[in-house]
């Protein structure tokens, strides 16, 4: 990737949202001019599971068109519950709640295998899930059910669970939300939220489940919250924070997998392009930027900025690329075919939905 135009690497560190069931020419361009190296989808962008399939396939050809022929990321929030992209289709499932409450991770394991097979079909091969965050305070509505529960155990049990059965069916799991914030609030999409816990208190607690899983059951990616920690770093969000990206997460806890940002077009964040930036610099590896088309293009050529002139370090650059690159590598499999669409919603799915259903007391 180090051979390639500036624009051309930058675009890889650039995760964007658009808008319609359709891809607008803007983004057909600028994926096949390398400006863009993933795509995150929103119920806005599905219809039904075979134009979901169909708009992929046509994203994926202008990527393979690209100047580093390379296929994009196509990533999804499909945790279960109220987190749920889904067209009535697919097979779904309850929020991570009640499968902490059951006590039994094999369910939140099959769960996960049934969406990672039908998120598999339609080319989707990043899952946005699980979320390990502990639900430590009951005013944290952002996190709520969307939580296995206020137990680390617990959290990290069915966390691994859901992330190896994902991956055992070819999509990458994203552990969420770095380094945990089911302690805070407000509510990030509104404004950033703070808090006053010290770095012992995470050691003891908020980090104890993505360490779990990084040593366990490791998640191809991590998201970085955007969350304001302000006795451990008072200069920077931990989505912007070389003391959150590089220190903790990779030299503390060991993760070798992409560093993804939250969505940089929240409201805790004032200026998306800016922060996508900052963030690559303080070691993320890809800048998530879920609507505004101008910030996407801002970043990318922010970045590559900062490629040219070296104020991103060549080796940083070289490295998070390689991470790039190896999982794509791992996880995209463009080559759609019309016949992968029969799991959707398949009777075997369907049964097995009904079983966890039970199992789990929500029937």
């Amino acid at each position: 990737m180090n051979e390639e135009a500036p624009e051309v690497r930058a675009g890889q560190h650039i995760m964007a949202g658009f808008e319609g069931t359709e891809a607008p020419p803007s983004l057909i361009q600028r994926v096949r001019a390398g400006g863009i190296g993933g795509v995150i989808l929103f119920q806005r962008n599905i219809g039904s599971a075979r134009q979901t399939a169909s708009l992929i396939a046509t994203l994926q050809t202008a990527a393979l068109a690209s100047p580093l022929e390379a296929p994009l990321l196509v990533g999804i929030d499909q945790e279960g519950g109220r987190v749920s992209r889904l067209s009535d289709d697919f097979t779904t499932f309850p929020a991570a709640r009640g499968f902490g409450d059951s006590g039994d991770a094999a369910l939140a394991r099959e769960a996960a295998k049934v969406t990672g097979t039908e998120l598999e079909a339609v080319g989707v091969n990043l899952n946005f899930a699980p979320a390990v965050d502990i639900l430590t305070n009951p005013e944290c509505a952002v996190i709520g059910d969307r939580a296995y529960g206020e137990s680390s155990e617990v959290v990290g049990l069915m966390g691994a669970a859901a992330a190896t059965g994902l991956q055992e069916e070819g999509v990458a799991a994203c552990a969420k939300h770095f380094p945990g914030i089911g302690d805070m609030a407000p509510d990030p999409h509104d404004e950033l939220p703070t808090s006053r816990l010290t770095l012992e208190d995470l050691r003891a607690r908020e980090l104890l489940p993505f360490r779990h899983l990084i040593s366990r059951a490791p998640p191809a990616c991590v998201m970085v919250a955007h969350a304001d920690f302000q006795l451990i770093d008072e200069a920077a969000p931990a989505s912007l924070s070389p003391v959150f990206l590089q220190e903790l997460l990779r030299g503390e806890l060991g993760f070798r997998g992409i560093a993804i940002t939250d969505d940089l077009d929240m409201g805790a964040i004032d200026d998306a392009a800016e922060a996508a930036l900052q963030s690559i610099l303080a070691g993320a590896d890809i800048a998530l930027i879920c609507h505004s088309e101008e910030a996407q293009e801002s970043a990318c050529d922010a970045i590559a900025g900062a490629i040219r002139d070296r104020d991103l370090p060549p080796e940083q650059e070289a490295a998070s690329s390689d991470r790039i690159r190896r999982l794509k590598e791992s996880y995209c499999r463009p080559n759609w075919r019309a016949e992968m669409l029969e799991v959707i919603g398949c009777e075997a799915h369907r049964k097995a939905r009904e079983r966890i259903l039970a199992a789990i007391g929500q029937a």
